[in-house]
């Protein structure tokens, strides 16, 4: 471990990165991370990622740490890391580093917590999703009101367990204070490679694979096909609008457990043939994926800040998403795309008025690129960066205040003793002995 030290340049922390989900599972979390360890590494710091053990992947990475693992879900698959016997815990938390990082709340969060109390590291923590938002993946009682009160109750006190609280958005940050969470709390807006966006690497590949004319609109979602995404809403908008924008498509990239039923109510509507399913979709696509598109969708309202937004707007597309606060920043209403309510009349609505108009697609899009300039994962690192030395003085600040209480605390009795003696010798100056 010394002669690896030596090799680090001046400067250079080391930083261990906690995840419940990390590749080859493929959504927000997951891709944010992997763009943070890379721009980390690229700025010399060392990074150590760990994860659950995914059954039959084998990482590409190096500096990847699988984690003993138990499946919970099927569909897409899911594993959970578990502790492990207390020798391999105990050996993880010998390892050596500046500051921990946790991504999860979970049994990954749990160790990094236990890592840093076992270390005195400086721990952080990015608060990635609403937990009260989720319970539904708890199975049979996930959607109880008993629930939700402990899902808010975890939400805060494991939020509470780090030194310093990261949200992607100020909407989370508004979250924690009602949750009234005691810890510090900083906004780090997710980033990503903008220049991977900027152009398309092969034009026109999405609509030659799917056989859409060249002046066909093309509305796009990319991302997990899960019940909070509510796609049967857009599926149910995209059958309203069918008749009057005759040469729209539909597309979805992606996959997840909603996947099937989302499949069945499109197979419904009279338009089924322009509904589109790609499934999941290698990241080196994803830019001629968007750039064949004209429009953006997003009907969810659990958002925190979504990597897929930044990715569409990076490419030039205008946006149609229902009204959420995790949009705050990415979505100028009127400008680059619109904020609609919950309600699948006004969306359809105002995907009929906007698709026809090439012009005001055209400067939506200019607008679009524009906003997406200060989502960089070069801001988002240097950020981090700026947190974790903040994070590490304060700790070794701390530690030292600690060390020189306990030190002066356990001297405390030996120094009031004595008082005591040399007190009583002068009020007792001529007491005699018997």
């Amino acid at each position: 471990m010394e002669s690896k030290d030596r090799e680090l340049p001046i400067g250079s922390l080391r930083i261990g990165l906690f995840t419940d989900t990390y590749a080859p599972q493929v959504n927000g979390v997951s891709v944010s991370l992997q763009m943070i360890s890379e721009g980390l590494k690229k700025r010399g710091h060392q990074v150590t990622i760990f994860a659950p053990r995914f059954p039959g992947y084998k990482d590409d990475e190096p500096n990847v740490m699988r984690l003993p693992s138990l499946k919970y879900l099927n569909n897409p698959p899911i594993y959970v890391a578990v502790l492990g016997t207390p020798r391999s815990t105990w050996k993880l938390t010998r390892e050596h580093f500046d500051v921990l990082h946790a991504h999860s709340p979970a049994s990954v969060g749990l160790l990094a917590y236990l890592t840093a109390s076992t270390k005195r590291l400086p721990l952080i923590y990015t608060y990635h999703t609403s937990i009260t938002d989720y319970t539904h993946y708890i199975k049979f009682i996930g959607g109880t009101g008993l629930i939700k009160r402990a899902a808010g109750w975890f939400s805060k006190a494991s939020t509470d367990l780090g030194d310093q609280i990261v949200v992607p958005s100020p909407k989370f940050q508004r979250l924690l204070l009602t949750q009234k969470v005691k810890q510090p709390i900083t906004v780090i807006p997710n980033g990503i490679d903008l220049s991977m966006f900027k152009t398309a690497r092969n034009p026109g590949s999405l609509r030659k694979r799917l056989g859409i004319a060249s002046d066909a609109p093309i509305m796009l979602t990319v991302g997990r096909m899960d019940p909070e995404k509510r796609l049967e809403f857009i599926v149910e908008a995209f059958d309203l609008i069918a008749d009057r924008v005759p040469n729209a498509h539909l597309v979805f990239a992606g996959d997840g457990g909603s996947r099937k039923d989302v499949e069945a109510r499109a197979a419904a509507t009279h338009a089924k043939d322009r509904i589109h399913f790609l499934g999941m979709v290698n990241r080196a696509e994803l830019p001629d994926i968007f750039h064949d598109a004209d429009v953006f969708l997003s009907a969810s309202t659990t958002e925190v800040h979504p990597i897929s937004v930044i990715e569409a707007i990076a490419s030039g597309l205008p946006m149609v998403a229902v009204q959420d606060e995790a949009f705050e920043g990415m979505i100028d209403h009127g400008l680059n795309g619109y904020l609609v309510p919950l309600d699948v009349n006004v969306y359809a609505n105002t995907l009929a008025d906007l698709l026809p108009d090439r012009e005001r697609l055209k400067t939506f899009g200019v607008h679009s690129t524009k906003l997406s300039e200060k989502y960089s994962i070069e801001s988002q690192v240097k950020a981090l960066e700026k947190l974790y030395l903040e994070a590490i003085l304060q700790n070794w600040r701390g530690n030292m205040f600690t060390r020189m209480m306990q030190k002066n605390i356990n001297q405390i009795p030996r120094r009031i003793n004595r008082v005591i003696r040399t007190e009583i010798g002068k009020m007792l100056p001529g007491r005699k002995k018997k």
